[in-house]
């Protein structure tokens, strides 16, 4: 199973340009929970004299080889929609906890990101910004770019909050980033709905990190973006390993409810006995299916050097096309949900999107590399993220392994009420393929 380029405005502002807690520019917490607010309209942020910050047609990759695709998905969708906060203007947000500062030297886009911090003795890193006449965010989505940080500070999941209008009446969106390093977007669907939000009438904005007891934090954040609505929403079935119990028990209910499903395949495994081989993955691939990457070896691909990572990304596909799933081999499924800033690199040389894992529903994609997928062993939360995302009309995506195949995966008679829920709800089943077709490349 489980980047960027730079503005040249900006390359001779970064020589070690830090603003952080105590200096100009910051602004802290004392871990007090209801600070005076500060008091913003709903103006769009000016870049470049537009509200809308779309991105440049990405480069055709000047090359001859046939498993490297076209160009960079990351360029190609990064923008979609409007920017909603670049972060260029610090003072627009206040803290509840931690420390928040402009970083000059990490930085995804424009001169300077948000960097946020907290001691050993805050239990988290928690930033907002208040609208006084609120903001109608019920047609729109949203994303942010992340860097989780290093070391013994580095943080494993993100919070975003709406309160529409108020605490009592607000959504959380939670998104780990335990398997990733460096750099990414993260496109974020609600986890919780407390109260009755109205998205009509948003009054606060928050971005939150826990860190927890006697542990220090440091992260950033940039470039938070609204995208419009999808015209429906959907959901995303996905199968890591090609355990034959995928066939075997998981097939014939998706055949049953008409359903078309995502297979990522270990191309070194296939003949082995208790794996799908190529002709059922044909049949398959026949039904619907998209058989995907799945590069998986022994360790998450950032143990191994770059050399090695692209050999088996390179090898994956190769298999994949030679054995006629040229459509799923233009996707990956990241092995064991891990990643770093060389392998998204690698990722986006020979795949458009990659899935990873994560916990909430999400609409059109602008981190193509890192797509988040729900535990579908977990039945209960796996249903409320289907709920979720009928309410919100955005996609859920479901990762499974093994079906009826025993320990503590899904079995067989929990899958079908998971597949059985997907019906009643309504719920597009889409593949990968789908899924791509949806975003707004222009391509």
């Amino acid at each position: 199973m489980d980047g960027n380029t730079s503005f040249s405005r900006r390359s001779a502002l970064r020589a070690g340009a830090l603003v952080v807690g105590g200096l100009g520019g910051c602004l802290g917490g004392s871990g007090e929970t209801t600070p005076e607010p500060v008091v913003d309209h709903p103006a769009g942020q000016q870049i470049n004299g537009t509200t809308d910050d779309s991105c440049e047609t990405p480069e055709k990759r000047d090359s001859k080889d046939p498993l490297v695709v076209e160009f960079d998905s990351r360029e190609a969708l990064r923008c979609q929609g409007k920017l909603f906060d670049g972060f260029e203007d610090i003072s627009r947000w206040n803290t509840y906890d931690g420390y928040v500062g402009g970083d000059l030297s990490t930085v995804v886009q424009g001169v300077q990101s948000a960097r946020l911090t907290a001691k050993p003795d805050q239990s988290r890193a928690w930033i907002y910004r208040r609208f006084e006449d609120g903001l109608d965010l019920s047609d729109r989505d949203l994303s942010l770019a992340v860097h989780p940080g290093e070391g013994q500070s580095r943080v494993t999941q993100f919070r975003l909050q709406l309160l529409a209008p108020d605490r009592e009446n607000r959504i959380e969106m939670w998104h780990p980033v335990g398997g990733v390093r460096g750099w990414v977007r993260l496109d974020f669907g609600p986890t919780e709905f407390v109260g009755e939000p109205d998205l009509g009438d948003v009054r606060e904005v928050r971005i939150q990190t826990w860190v927890g007891a006697e542990q220090a934090a440091s992260c950033n954040v940039d470039e938070l973006r609204t995208t419009p609505k999808l015209s429906e929403p959907a959901v995303v079935i996905t199968f890591d390993d090609i355990n034959v119990t995928q066939y075997r028990n998981a097939f014939p209910i998706m055949q049953k409810y008409g359903f078309s499903g995502v297979v990522g395949a270990i191309p070194w495994v296939a003949d082995q006995r208790g794996r799908i081989g190529p002709k059922r993955l044909r049949e398959m691939r026949d039904a619907g299916w998209d058989v995907v990457s799945h590069p998986q070896d022994e360790n998450p691909l950032p143990a191994y050097s770059p050399e090695h990572q692209e050999k088996l990304i390179r090898a994956s596909k190769r298999w994949l096309v030679e054995n006629g799933f040229e459509e799923g081999a233009r996707f990956v499924i990241w092995p064991f949900g891990r990643t770093d800033a060389k392998t998204l690199d690698l990722g986006a040389k020979y795949h458009y999107m990659g899935f990873l894992g994560g916990r909430c529903p999400s609409g059109r994609i602008t981190g193509p590399m890192t797509v988040g997928r729900v535990n579908g062993d977990d039945v209960e939360t796996t249903l409320r993220t289907l709920e979720r995302a009928k309410r919100s009309g955005q996609v859920a995506v479901i990762m499974y392994h093994t079906v009826g195949g025993g320990g503590d995966r899904i079995t067989t008679g929990e899958f079908e009420q998971t597949m059985r829920r997907i019906k009643e709800l309504g719920l597009r089943v889409v593949t990968a393929s789908d899924l791509w077709e949806m975003q707004s490349t222009g391509m």
